[in-house]
């Protein structure tokens, strides 16, 4: 009867009893005197000694790099490119416009203009304005202080002064759009074809043509006043197709 025992059953009734036997030996206390080791500084390998010593500096002093300097390697002959300095410039006076200063934190810088150049040229605090002797020495929110050949000089920042372009010509009057019921403009040929009144007399007085270019200007409320009206005149050319569309699609669902 033992022989029918499959061998699985057998495997399952194995690890059952193997799992039992170990739940009883954690209950008796298995493992429970197992902890961690006490510390003990002896058992702790000793640090190795580090000793830290002055290098020299590998790259050098700084004149054994002027043969660098003196002969470019970017320059076909080798040699530096000459520099075209202005006869009188250190020596001239400022002429520049301070347009903006900016104090930010560490960042204090001024941007001045020349008068003949748009150029703008950002100079920080003990920087030179570049092409002159000039050096910037202070700054504050409207006010920079230049150092130079002439002595020190204080530049004010510019201010607009509401001088500028001319203002545009003030726009015509559009034409508002005909409405859509409105009569046809008479053709060519309907004008031809009526007759043409006879002249007025000598004594009468003849109203002289109106002069285009004598019309009074517009003023911007009147400018104002026609956009309007011409946008209310769109809206009701649109309101107007929109209900003939309705109509149409009405009558076709009938």
């Amino acid at each position: 009867m033992i022989a029918r025992v499959p061998a699985t059953t057998g495997l399952l009734a194995a690890t059952a009893f193997w799992g039992l036997g170990l739940l009883v030996l954690a209950l008796l206390g298995l493992g429970g005197t197992v902890g961690p080791h006490p510390e003990n500084p002896a058992l702790a390998p000793p640090l190795p000694a580090v000793s830290l010593v002055e290098m020299e500096n590998r790259l050098g002093p700084l004149s054994m790099y002027a043969e660098v300097a003196e002969r470019p390697l970017l320059n076909a002959d080798r040699r530096p490119a000459p520099v075209a300095a202005s006869a009188g410039a250190e020596d001239a006076p400022l002429d520049v416009v301070l347009t903006s200063v900016l104090l930010v934190g560490d960042v204090k810088l001024a941007i001045v203009e020349r008068p003949d150049d748009p150029t703008a040229y950002r100079v920080r605090i003990g920087e030179g304005v570049p092409g002159t002797g000039w050096r910037l020495v202070e700054l504050q929110p409207r006010l920079a202080v230049f150092d130079g050949p002439q002595g020190r000089r204080e530049l004010a920042l510019r201010v607009f002064d509401g001088t500028g372009a001319p203002m545009p010509p003030p726009l015509a009057a559009p034409t508002p759009p005909a409405p859509a019921n409105a009569a046809a403009p008479p053709s060519p040929a309907a004008d031809a074809a009526a007759p043409v009144p006879a002249p007025a007399s000598d004594g009468a007085n003849v109203a002289a043509p109106a002069n285009p270019g004598a019309a009074e200007e517009l003023t911007p409320e009147q400018q104002v006043e026609a956009i309007r009206r011409r946008i209310e005149a769109r809206r009701a050319m649109r309101a107007q197709e929109n209900a003939r569309e309705r109509a149409a699609q009405a009558g076709d669902n009938r």
